[in-house]
C-alpha cells in the first residue's frame, strides 16, 4: 500500500487575484520593454500603464527587476508538467527537449519571445533573475532522471546531471537568441541532452522495480515554491 500524501492546498481567492495582478504587471512590463527595445522603463511608467500605484507594485515586487519572474515561472511550470506527465517509458532526451522548447513553439510568439530573451540576457540585473530562476528546475529534473537512469547514491553526485541540464538549457537559449532560428534551439538542446544522458548508466532491474512501486506523480510537490513572491 502506498503512503498517503496530502494534496497541496488550493490557493485562496485572494492569492489567485494577487497572482493575476502580478501576471498583468509582468506582461505590461514585457510589452513596454519590447516596444522600447530596452528595460529602462521606470516603475512609475509601468504602473501608469497597468493603472496601479507604485506602492502596489512594490507590494508584489520589491525591486523593478523582479517584475519578470511571473513570466519565467509560468513557462517553468509548463516545462515541469511535461517532465512529470511523461510516461516512464518515454525517450529521455526527447522528453527533455520537449519540456524546454515545445511550449515556446506552442505560444506562436517566437520572435516576441526571442526579443524578450535577448533583453533579459543582455541586461546584467535581469540576467541574474533568469539564472536564479533556472535553479527551480533542479529538483524536478532530478526526479525525472531518477526514474530513468542510475544517479548513484551520493547526494552531491545525484544533483550534478540536473545542474548540467540546466546549464545546457541556458546556453541553448543564448544560442537561439544569437541565431534567431528556433530549430537551432531544439538542435542545441538535443545535442547537449544527449551528451549528459549517454554518460549516465541505466537503472538496474531492481531499481526499475523500485521506481514502479514508488509514489505516484500526484503526490509530488509542485513547482515554483522556491522564492515565490508573496
Amino acid at each position: 500500500m502506498e503512503p498517503q500524501v496530502s494534496a497541496p492546498s488550493r490557493p485562496t481567492l485572494t492569492e489567485r487575484r494577487a497572482d493575476e495582478l502580478r501576471m498583468t504587471i509582468a506582461l505590461t512590463a514585457r510589452d513596454i520593454f519590447l516596444a522600447d527595445g530596452s528595460t529602462s522603463a521606470t516603475v512609475e511608467r509601468i504602473c501608469e500603464a497597468v493603472g496601479i500605484a507604485p506602492r502596489t507594485f512594490h507590494r508584489h515586487f520589491p525591486v523593478k527587476e523582479d517584475v519578470v519572474m511571473p513570466l519565467f515561472r509560468r513557462f517553468g511550470g509548463l516545462s515541469v508538467e511535461v517532465l512529470q506527465d511523461a510516461p516512464r517509458t518515454s525517450d529521455t532526451v526527447e522528453t527533455l527537449v520537449k519540456a524546454f522548447s515545445t511550449e515556446v513553439a506552442k505560444r506562436g510568439e517566437l520572435e516576441i519571445d526571442r526579443k524578450f530573451m535577448s533583453l533579459m540576457i543582455t541586461d546584467p540585473q535581469y540576467r541574474l533573475r533568469w539564472l536564479d530562476w533556472g535553479q527551480d528546475f533542479a529538483d524536478p529534473i532530478s526526479e525525472f532522471l531518477a526514474e530513468r537512469v542510475d544517479l548513484g547514491g551520493d547526494p552531491f553526485i545525484r544533483t550534478l546531471p540536473a545542474q548540467l541540464i540546466i546549464q545546457i538549457c541556458r546556453q541553448a537559449y543564448v544560442h537561439w537568441v544569437a541565431q534567431g532560428n528556433f530549430r537551432s534551439l531544439e538542435s542545441a538542446l538535443r545535442a547537449g541532452m544527449l551528451m549528459v544522458i549517454r554518460a549516465l548508466p541505466p537503472l538496474t532491474p531492481e531499481a526499475v522495480a523500485a521506481v514502479k512501486s514508488g509514489p505516484t506523480r500526484a503526490s509530488r510537490k509542485s513547482y515554483g515554491t522556491r522564492g515565490r513572491e508573496r
